[in-house]
Order: structure tokens, then sequence, then C-alpha cells
């Protein structure tokens, strides 16, 4: 099982920036097999977190340069927000035609609004398993084999941004790979008067996703064991890995009250971004910034004093010191069963999973490809860019498994028994909650 999510996480991988200097994709979609729809106007609405603002317009504006009759009505929310704002719209009957989803829980909540995606795009879009992933597409796929939305983005957990040029003024010789290093870390950026990891902790879907990626550390696998009744969420590799969790704030690696700290934009623009903090907890998706040209970093404080910006896998947090990361889908477009324009809708979204749009992400650095015809194409400037992306790349290649759980319940439980640890509660009192969601299903 293992080796064989190696092997498939490896083939989606393989397509990524790993060497960032030719690409073989276009992004013109101007051929392709999707069917002609309406010469009449039509407007799609769309919510999601990605793409950002930096990305929208640029987006939005080049499909319906393409497409002058399709205009998209796009709402972008922060991630936690988007799904309250989501759920509310979605069970009132007022929802998008298009929405950003995430696989795992959210997604199995959710299908039963989505179009199954498998049978719109055979019906409007000609040939698009040639084109998508097929790993990709299986992880938007519910247990019942109903595909609930369309994948676009490939990333990886856990990752830090770093700020070499703050390393280098508080004498931090290189990036943590162990928890002693890293602890060491957060004591010279102290005496420096920085925080060590700006991190988002107010975010449920940061922290769950860092304890599965930690977990695999401990024992690889037991986490999909334990989502699956095959293990106790009270075995000693859990409270390992809470315990680990509680380090984090307090030995001072987190900046004091990242638990009302959200990860976009608070802990990047006020910490990372404002030269406040060293590290900044994110995942593969991020590593625009490694670029010093990245619009992203424009006008901020580390763009401005033109700080050597870089990315590497989190430091392993258990004794052995191996760093293990998880992957999978980032993020996938749903369509909503009430869409009364799907021809239109496919469009959009062979757009963003196969045309200009995706080829835009990759180059943008915004995760791997999940077209099979698609690779970075972009430049590389950064002087720590390269190195960073090959070294994610490898990180991510290597996943242990899945960075979600698939039960909606047991991610809950387990996000809110991380909220209570890190505000001082005893770990193993807290995974014993986590068991009893999981006893009474």
């Amino acid at each position: 099982m293992k080796k064989r999510w190696k092997r498939c996480m490896a083939l989606i991988m393989a397509a990524v920036m790993a060497t960032a200097v030719v690409g073989c994709g276009s992004g013109d979609n101007k051929d392709s097999g999707t069917q002609g729809a309406s010469n009449e106007d039509v407007t799609l609405t769309f919510w999601s977190w990605l793409p950002t603002n930096d990305q929208s317009e640029e987006m939005i504006n080049e499909f319906e340069k393409e497409n002058p009759n399709i205009h998209i009505d796009y709402t972008r929310t922060e991630q936690d927000d988007f799904f309250e704002k989501l759920q509310v719209a979605m069970a009132s009957g007022t929802g998008p035609d298009l929405y950003g989803m995430t696989t795992g829980s959210m997604m199995n909540q959710y299908a039963k609004f989505s179009v199954d995606m498998k049978e719109t795009a055979d019906q409007y879009w000609s040939g698009w398993e040639d084109k998508i992933n097929s790993n990709a597409v299986d992880q938007c796929t519910t247990e019942d084999g109903t595909m609930a939305g369309m994948p676009l983005l490939v990333a990886g957990m856990t990752t830090l941004m770093y700020n070499k040029t703050l390393m280098d003024e508080c004498g931090i010789d290189k990036v943590p790979t162990t928890y002693d290093e890293l602890k060491d870390a957060a004591a010279k950026a102290k005496a420096k008067g920085y925080v060590c990891v700006a991190a988002g902790a107010a975010d449920d879907w940061i922290n769950s996703d860092w304890f599965i990626q930690a977990s695999n550390e401990f024992e690889n696998g037991a986490v999909y064991e334990a989502e699956a009744g095959k293990r106790k969420w009270t075995d000693q590799c859990f409270v390992d890995t809470m315990n680990a969790w509680k380090k984090m704030f307090t030995d001072g690696i987190f900046e004091d009250g990242a638990l009302g700290v959200s990860t976009y934009p608070d802990a990047r623009d006020q910490y990372f971004f404002a030269r406040k903090a060293v590290f900044f907890m994110t995942g593969s998706w991020h590593l625009g910034p490694t670029s010093s040209s990245s619009s992203e970093i424009q006008g901020t404080e580390i763009g401005n004093k033109g700080d050597v910006i870089g990315m590497e896998p989190f430091p392993g947090v258990s004794d052995s010191g191996e760093q293990l990361g998880t992957s999978g889908v980032d993020v996938m477009v749903s369509m909503n069963k009430d869409c009364k324009n799907k021809e239109a809708a496919m469009k959009f979204i062979q757009f963003l999973a196969d045309g200009d749009g995706q080829q835009y992400w990759v180059n943008y650095l915004q995760g791997a490809p999940v077209s099979n015809d698609i690779s970075y194409t972009g430049t590389v400037d950064g002087e720590l860019q390269q190195q960073s992306i090959d070294d994610v790349n490898k990180y991510v290649s290597n996943a242990a498994g899945s960075r979600k759980l698939s039960n909606s319940e047991i991610e809950t439980a387990l996000q809110v028994a991380m909220q209570n640890v890190a505000a001082g509660a005893d770990p193993l009192k807290e995974l014993q909650n986590v068991q009893k969601t999981a006893d009474a299903q």
C-alpha cells in the first residue's frame, strides 16, 4: 500500500517544477475537446480561496478573453471562513455555480450538492481522462464512486518557508531538520527579537494537516489505521505526536498567541512578510516567494529588503529525526447540481485544470500540476529557488500518505483536541475524547 502510494505520488510530482528550465505544456486550450457552448452571454458564480486576489484578475481576464460570452463572478474567501459561508449557501439553495473544495471529509460532506464530475466531463469535455492525472482523480472520488470535483493542484505538508537573511543575522547556521535544532533556532531568533515560526494555529485545517503529517514520523501509517478503526487514538504514537504539538507552544517555537492567528493572511503577512519571523509554517503550494520577482512579496518588508527566501521540509519531531511528508490534491473545483450552464462551467473547469489557468498556477509555483501536458515553464531567479523546488519536490514525492482524513467527525474531534492541547489540556485525555468519537460511529 505504502509503496503504491509513493509510486503514485512520484508520478504526480514528476511533472512539477523539478527541472524548472524547460516545460512541455503550452497551456493552449483552444484545441480542446470541449463541445462548443452557446453564443449567449453567461455569467457563472465561482467561490473559492484559490485563486488568490493576486492571481484571480489575470486568470479570469485571460479566460474571458478566450471565451467572450462567458463571465466569471468570483468571490474569494479565506479557507476556514469559506466553508462556513458555503455551508449556509448550499443549505439554503443559494450556492454558487462552481466552488473550491478539498479532498477528505469536506469533499464527502458536500458531494451531495455536486454533479458527478465524471459524468459531466464525459458529456462536455471529450478526452479529459487522458489529460488529468488518474491518481488525483481517484482522490476526488467518494467511496460510492461519485467524482465530487475536478482536481486542480497537488501539494504536500508540512514545510517551512525561511528567511535566509534573518537566519544569518540570528546566527542560525542551517534550516533545522530535527526538533532539537528547531528549539535552538527559536532561542537564537528570540535573542534577536524575532519569532521563530509564524504559525496560524487558529486554522483547524493546518493543525490537523500537521498532526497527520507528524504522526507518520512517530509510526508510519498508524493514523490511517486509526481512522479505519484498526488502531486506538490513545496509542503511544498519537500521544507522542500530541506532546510534540504541545511543545510548539510551551517551548516558544510558535509566536505568542498563535491560537488566535490565522495562516492567511495573518501569520504570512503580519509576521513572515513583515520580517518579524524567521520561519513560516505552510505547505508546498507556497513556493512562489522563493522567486525574487514573485508578485506576492513585492511591497512587503522582505521584498523591500531584498531578503533571500527558501523552503524546506518541516523538521522531524520524533526522536528518529525522520522527515516524512504527506501529500494529496490541494484544491479541486466542484459544480453545483443546480448550475444552469454546465457546458460553460466545464469550459472554465478545463481552463483551470488543463489550460492557461493551470499553466499560470504551475508557473506561479502554487502547486504541482494535475494536467499530464503541463509543467513548469517559468524562470528561476531566486538564490534558493531551485534548491527549494528540488528539496520540496523530493519530500512530497516520498510522502507517507494522504494529508487529509476522510472521516469528518474524527477530523473535527482531532482539531478540537489540538486546540485544547495547545491551550494547556492533557494530550492523553484529549485523545480519549477523539477515541470516544470514533467508538460512537
